[in-house]
């Protein structure tokens, strides 16, 4: 088999690369080649390399795995330029559409894409063996980067600041010994948004270390589907009841069993079973 695959090398799709050719698919990244069985892209940013492709081998079937599909990029103003208008047209045309969550298909069906044809293909987690202590120093981390079109953007920091509680915020900017650290010491993890596609994978890295994980109760928070009942939950409708949850679990954060969440946690995909996933789905469509 043999694929084109369009993806930023920022992506956490680009690790995959290795896993497809090492199970016998060869993968020609942003590049096509005549007898590709599929058009794989994995976003709106490379949008226009699909369209071109398209064009020129109109034949080979597309495919799109969808990270996120947010309502502010309707919204809001677009500061990268991306064609959301082509790129809608182009998520209707593909054969299959692949996504991490259900808050990913229900915002495409609320703007027009044909959702019918979603796959939910739930996106890896990579975690790390930390050789350090796993300790509690007193401090809540936020793992994600900021949104400030979201609408509970702050949240978190307001919070923080009226309890006098320690928060650390990262904004994907340590390395990665300290990145690690940081999650083997805090008190806990907070995801405030009200939308997220998955809810920051990092949030599984620290569960898996014993880290209790708050997330918002939101219809568009896609961590419900990584997370299910093992989470901590919000009221999104209330900063009040967000507040108080935090206050909550600071006061009694919750002690959890590490060999219970690592046996939870590896119920989440690796990279290979990822691929497997895609490989299963593209077999399907070529019969």
């Amino acid at each position: 088999m043999k694929i084109s695959l369009i993806t930023p090398s920022s992506q956490n799709i680009e690790p995959l690369i290795p896993v497809f050719e090492s199970k016998g698919v060869k993968v020609f990244k942003n590049s096509i080649h005549p007898e590709c069985d599929f058009i794989i892209g994995t976003g709106q940013a490379y949008i226009h390399l699909m369209e071109l492709f398209h064009q020129t081998f109109p034949k080979i079937p597309m495919i799109n795995y969808t990270l996120d599909f947010y309502k502010t990029v309707w919204t809001a103003p677009n500061p990268h330029g991306y064609d959301w208008k082509l790129y809608k047209q182009y998520l209707n045309k593909c054969v299959e559409l692949w996504c991490p969550s259900n808050e990913v298909i229900l915002r495409m069906k609320e703007e027009g894409v044909e959702v019918e044809k979603c796959k939910i293909i739930k996106l890896w987690a990579r975690f790390f063996e930390y050789n350090g202590e796993v300790k509690d120093e007193r401090f809540i981390f936020n793992p994600l980067r900021p949104y400030p079109s979201d609408k509970n953007f702050g949240w978190l920091k307001r919070a923080c600041s009226e309890l006098q509680i320690p928060l650390y915020e990262s904004n994907h900017k340590l390395s990665e010994e300290n990145f690690q650290k940081v999650i083997a010491e805090c008190s806990f993890m907070c995801c405030e948004y009200h939308e997220a596609s998955t809810g920051g994978l990092t949030l599984l890295e620290g569960y898996r270390l014993g880290k209790p994980v708050i997330v918002s109760d939101s219809k568009y928070m896609g961590a419900q589907d990584y997370f299910g009942d093992k989470a901590i939950y919000f009221n999104d409708s209330s900063y009040e009841d967000f507040k108080n949850t935090i206050k909550d679990t600071w006061e009694n954060t919750p002690k959890l069993n590490r060999d219970e969440c690592v046996k939870f946690t590896d119920s989440i995909p690796s990279k290979e079973v990822m691929v497997d996933n895609m490989i299963d789905r593209l077999n399907a469509l070529l019969k």
